[in-house]
């Protein structure tokens, strides 16, 4: 009885492994697996994508009238714009909050370049061999005062004010299109307050002369623009 026990319990141990043996696939010894396809590397961010107040805008101000404006990187410094073609000639705006949230700090404004539409003056010679200043190098001796600009990228607008401070806590309470919302339950609350009690009038605040532009962008960027030095002339021996 125990040989043939013993005898069963060999056949089945043969059986489990003849059956393992033809279930698992045979491996070829110089198998190599394929290698995984890699996804394709990612495209590179754009000076646009990075800062997208890059490019050519058409701006007007309160009055009506137009200008073709154009914002650039400083070639050394991508944290500075340089903002051409306003009436107030080319000027300089130091980025403060990513993506598009400039500082436009009080600065003696440049001639427009030659792309700008606002009219500039002719260059100046000084002499038989000294050579035609470059309009873009050339201070006009127009001060401008502190400003903001902040371009809008969901709604396509770029807005820029000139003569008000810029204000660090809340930069867009300068242009009221974009804070409507805001200040149309602040001005509720205020009604209110005034209706319940009688304050004496106060004496009105010296308002300062500013201009606001507001417009869209039209054209992607254009080359970095170099530092604005300004320039002193030769004068003959």
């Amino acid at each position: 009885m125990k040989k043939k026990s013993l005898l069963t319990a060999f056949l089945a141990f043969a059986i489990t492994c003849v059956t393992f043996a033809q279930s698992t696939p045979e491996v070829p010894r110089n198998y190599k697996p394929a290698p995984k396809e890699l996804l394709p590397m990612p495209d590179s961010l754009t000076d646009e994508a990075i800062f997208p107040v890059l490019g050519s805008f058409n701006m007007t101000d309160k009055t009506g009238t137009s200008s073709q404006v154009t914002i650039t990187r400083d070639a050394e410094n991508k944290g500075i714009v340089w903002i051409t073609g306003l009436p107030e000639g080319k000027f300089k705006a130091f980025l403060k909050a990513s993506p598009a949230t400039y500082k436009i700090p009080a600065q003696k404004a440049l001639a427009n370049d030659e792309t700008g539409s606002t009219s500039m003056e002719s260059t100046e010679t000084t002499s038989a061999t000294a050579t035609t200043k470059s309009k873009s190098k050339v201070v006009t001796g127009r001060s401008i005062q502190e400003g903001t600009l902040i371009y809008d990228k969901d709604a396509n607008t770029l807005h820029v004010n000139i003569g008000n401070k810029f204000n660090e806590e809340n930069p867009t309470s300068v242009f009221p299109e974009m804070t409507a919302g805001a200040d149309s339950s602040a001005v509720a609350m205020t009604t209110t307050e005034e209706n319940t009690s009688k304050k004496a009038k106060k004496p009105a605040k010296h308002v300062i002369k500013s201009v606001t532009y507001t417009g869209s962008k039209t054209g992607g960027p254009a080359a970095p623009t170099t530092a604005a030095i300004k320039e002193t002339t030769t004068t003959m021996n």
